[in-house]
């Protein structure tokens, strides 16, 4: 085979134009590449203080994380991270690609500005997304949450969790009869999957259907034993939980006859306190005497009202509370309600603003118990209202319901709920300004249930709302 040698020859005017066009590019980009040297040492600088102070505010030492960003997971961060520095570097390379392909070959398409303006609109958007996740990642470092709060260790400790809550019975050493449950859970889970795991070992050993019977039949044996003693156990607490009804029944019966003994016995000595006192108002006293005897008839009449209160209330939780059902129209109830109530009304710096219905509502109830009803819900209003304030008393009527809402501003904060608001004695005013049992809406929940409606008690703010339905009669 014959050895050839190729010479290549440049000329001097071609190496002199490589020469001068090396010089004009390196002129060109000389300033670029200074630029770009000094924006990255000011961006090194920058980054170096914000990871030294974000997570930190002036007041104190503690590390603040954000509600927004710190919330996402700490793998799902730095993926997020290494895919957008991916396309980064990708966009660079290929904008760079196509430069140099438009300038060697002369082509009107990717010039040196565009290729900065392009270059840098990534940079920029790269800059800002990698910036707030590094930020974030240095402040879970500093809280000592970068791992913690990572996708892979949730999923690890909630499947920890879940094995270790399986497996420990400590929070029911209170509850020999759950913990026995829960062993006897342990101890069929594992058993079952035993059989299971030597059901197919057996059959595919020996290939053949008959011996993997055996472990089927020593599974039949664990299950009708797991189902029988948890049916001793439920009959267990089945038995504990009736037991515990009778007795929190028998108690609240305690406490009913116990209330109407000492309301029945309180009665016959306050009547005769109260006749004397009506007997002394009539004789000739001292002016001084005049007004202990109005103190004495005050305070006597208003522990009458608690006693009948009280007395109510008994028969109405015992349920020996008579009823006098009959056909009513509940807006003439309520204006009744309003007119008997009228002293009281004006003597409040309170005013009633009513949205009745204009047409007669007709319910099935009873009206002497409900008339109690609304005088209590009303009169508490009166009481506990902002001073100036005003009563809002509306009646609405559809679907075959008629709901009234009586809506009042507190006077006081209401650091209460509806439930406990409902409870015997309890008051919403706990500093006691006011005067009253506390038996006015527990009451009013008893009547208004016993006549055939739902009582209801909503807190929004300082607005006290009390609503009432009941079922329309034809």
């Amino acid at each position: 085979m014959d050895k050839y040698t190729i010479y290549l020859v440049f000329t001097e005017e071609y190496m002199g134009e490589m020469q001068h066009q090396w010089e004009s590019e390196r002129a060109r980009f000389l300033p670029m590449l200074l630029a770009i040297i000094i924006f990255s040492v000011l961006a090194l600088v920058n980054i170096i203080y914000l990871i030294i102070v974000t997570g930190r505010r002036p007041e104190d030492d503690e590390v603040h994380l954000t509600p927004y960003m710190d919330r996402i997971y700490s793998d799902i961060q730095l993926v997020i991270m290494i895919f957008t520095l991916s396309m980064w570097f990708y966009g660079l390379v290929n904008l760079l690609q196509q430069y140099r392909y438009s300038s060697s070959r002369g082509i009107v398409g990717m010039n040196e500005y565009l290729m900065l303006i392009l270059s840098g609109t990534l940079t920029v958007i790269g800059s800002i997304i990698c910036g707030l996740i590094l930020l974030s990642m240095v402040r879970k470092i500093k809280a000592k949450k970068l791992l913690k709060h990572s996708l892979i260790f949730a999923i690890f400790h909630g499947i920890s969790k879940f094995i270790k809550s399986f497996f420990d019975d400590s929070r029911f050493s209170h509850f020999p009869l759950t913990k026995s449950l829960n062993r006897r859970q342990i101890i069929f889970t594992v058993a079952s999957g035993s059989m299971v795991f030597l059901s197919l070992v057996f059959v595919m050993a020996s290939r053949s259907f008959l011996v993997g019977l055996f472990p089927v039949f020593i599974e039949s044996i664990i299950i009708f034993w797991y189902f029988s003693e948890n049916k001793r156990t439920f009959e267990e607490i089945n038995q504990g939980f009736q037991s515990s009804l009778q007795e929190q029944i028998k108690s609240e019966q305690m406490k009913v006859d116990l209330i109407t003994n000492v309301s029945h016995d309180l009665k016959t000595p306050l009547t005769s306190i109260i006749s004397y006192v009506d007997l002394l108002s009539k004789e000739e006293l001292p002016e001084s005497a005049k007004d202990y005897v109005n103190i004495l008839a005050d305070k006597s009449g208003r522990l009458k009202n608690i006693v009948s209160d009280l007395f109510d209330l008994a028969k109405s939780t015992s349920g020996n509370l008579t009823l006098d059902m009959e056909r009513l129209d509940l807006r003439k109830l309520i204006e009744q309600t309003l007119g008997d109530m009228e002293d009281e009304i004006d003597r409040s710096d309170i005013r009633i603003r009513t949205l009745l219905s204009e047409v007669p509502v007709h319910i099935y109830s009873d009206g002497k118990k409900l008339y109690r009803v609304f005088q209590n819900i009303i009169g508490n209003a009166l009481k506990y209202s902002l001073q100036g304030t005003r009563v809002f008393i509306d009646m609405v009527a559809e679907n075959n319901i008629v709901s009234v809402t009586i809506k009042n501003t507190a006077s006081y904060d209401m650091d209460f709920t509806a439930e406990e608001v409902l409870q015997r004695f309890s008051r919403g005013d706990e500093s006691r300004t006011t005067e009253g049992s506390g038996l006015g809406l527990s009451i009013a929940e008893s009547f208004t249930w016993a006549c055939g409606g739902k009582f209801k008690v909503e807190i929004d703010g300082d607005q006290f709302k009390v609503k009432l339905e009941f079922p329309m009669v034809g």
